[in-house]
């Protein structure tokens, strides 16, 4: 959409009555394994147990490649989700973002208890005795997070449709329709032995 036309309709909403502004749906996030595939509606066992239905819709659908630390430079953009450790925080997943992902937050996520996800750039990477530190730089402030071998580091690529295959570990954001109906924005699948965190 033309940045034009995109800031002709935010301007438009934000003149409506707050009466008849209308909320945007939560966010939601299903991990676990396909259990089946019929068109364009994806069966999910669920982490937490049960099955879950998901439309496709004109989800987008991403797999994962593994990167380097070496391909974490500074300046690099990284979601990292991290769960506490002593102190301070480990990595369990660091993604590389695009370039446009240019948002910095810290957020609770909902992998494990206590998780977070954290958006920034790469500000240094240091070796420490213990092993490698990533430092994030989000809204001015370092933010370190330790790298060991349980962390991974990958970078998302395009899949296709015929990548959702029933067994393959998925994680999925959707959107809940007022029906109920819950429609996948963005499905992360696994290929080539990368799996999404679950």
């Amino acid at each position: 959409m033309p940045k034009l036309t995109r800031r002709g309709v935010i301007v438009g909403l934000s003149a409506l009555p707050a009466s008849l502004a209308v909320a945007q749906p939560a966010p939601f996030r299903i991990r676990g394994r396909i259990q089946a595939v019929d068109g364009a509606l994806l069966t999910i066992a669920a982490r937490e147990g049960g099955a879950v239905a998901v439309r496709l819709g004109d989800a987008t659908v991403v797999s994962l490649r593994r990167v380097s630390l070496a391909e974490l430079a500074p300046g690099t953009r990284l979601g990292v989700v991290a769960e506490p450790a002593g102190e301070g925080l480990r990595a369990v997943a660091v993604t590389v973002l695009p370039p446009t992902a240019t948002r910095d937050f810290q957020s609770p996520w909902d992998l494990s208890e206590g998780s977070s996800m954290n958006n920034g750039a790469v500000s240094a990477v240091l070796q420490r005795a213990q092993g490698a530190e990533l430092v994030l730089s989000i809204n001015g402030r370092d933010v370190p997070v330790r790298i060991d071998e349980g962390s991974a580091l990958v970078r998302p690529v395009p899949a296709a449709r015929e990548d959702l295959r029933p067994g393959a570990a998925v994680f999925v954001n959707a959107a809940r329709e007022a029906d109920g109906t819950l429609v996948a924005q963005r499905v992360t699948v696994e290929k080539d032995g990368v799996a999404p965190p679950t």
